[in-house]
């Protein structure tokens, strides 16, 4: 998978482009990527005025633990620095009301 191109860069394309006229070539050899996504990114810009898809979906699923739980399994690790993962798991379902995996706690 080729590297993620940053917001940054992504508004230097669209510079490039429209205030020093160079061309997707050009643009794709300074910014050390394809052709093909210049031409995405002036199409995006184009289009939505913005140099990311205001459509697309955030990446993964929501967090099952939130910042609280984490803070909470955090304390009880300070406590007693080696439970065993399913006391954690009990500890977190009757004191957070969060049933999670073992897995998610790893």
């Amino acid at each position: 998978m080729p590297p993620h191109t940053s917001q940054e860069m992504r508004e230097r394309m669209v510079h490039w482009h429209e205030q020093l006229g160079k061309s997707t070539s050009e643009i794709s050899e300074l910014a050390g990527c394809s052709e093909r996504t210049v031409c995405n990114v002036l199409r995006l810009h184009g289009k939505y005025g913005t140099v990311q898809n205001p459509l697309s979906r955030p990446r993964g699923g929501p967090r099952v633990l939130n910042t609280g739980d984490m803070n909470y399994l955090s304390s009880v690790l300070t406590a007693n620095p080696s439970p065993y993962l399913d006391k954690l798991q009990d500890c977190l379902s009757q004191s957070r009301g969060v049933d999670v995996s073992i897995a998610t706690i790893c």
